[in-house]
């Protein structure tokens, strides 16, 4: 059953907070109803060190234009971020025990389209990979330093720096090698 919740966690998590703030919006508490959001924020935070990012918030905004279109759209990005999850999860699995605490989706690195993302992650001096399962990850240090010179297991693809790292831009130069 806590498999069920953990590989769910943002789509329950999101319907329970709209059931919430739906219920307390009926019995005439608008104002707590919109406070159900932050109030997850903050628990999601000092539970997990879980921040929203910039498309939560917009999402959020939206609900005080739209009511209905905001819950749409909060529904389907907690779908998407536990699809993310589940992919990460998967491939985290192939790597060793020690490093997988330490690897995330590229989507938290920059909120961009994976690849990009992905990109800016080795220009950035990381190491970041696509899984059989196309997510993006990158790995980082215990103190959240970018890791240059991981070599991931199972990639289907790999970008990171090469050496000799920095271009006479200052960004790291970039190998991006096919897998298999």
């Amino acid at each position: 059953m806590s498999n069920v919740v953990e590989r769910n966690f943002n789509s329950i998590q999101t319907v329970s907070g709209t059931v919430a703030a739906i219920g307390l919006e009926k019995t005439g508490n608008a104002v707590a109803g919109n406070m159900v959001t932050p109030a997850v924020w903050a628990l999601n935070y000092a539970a997990k060190g879980s921040t929203p990012n910039e498309v939560d918030l917009s999402i959020y905004g939206l609900g005080f234009l739209n009511g209905p279109a905001g819950i749409a759209m909060s529904l389907f990005k907690a779908y998407m971020d536990d699809d993310i999850a589940k992919k990460v999860d998967e491939i985290k699995q192939k790597q060793s025990v020690e490093y997988r605490n330490y690897i995330f989706a590229v989507q938290a690195y920059r909120n961009l389209p994976p690849f990009i993302a992905a990109l800016k992650v080795a220009e950035n001096g990381g190491t970041a990979w696509q899984g059989h399962n196309d997510q993006w990850v990158f790995i980082t240090d215990s103190n959240g330093a970018l890791v240059a010179d991981y070599e991931p297991v199972g990639a289907v693809k790999v970008i990171k720096p090469i050496y000799p790292f920095i271009e006479e831009n200052g960004k790291f130069k970039i190998c991006s090698r096919t897998c298999g």
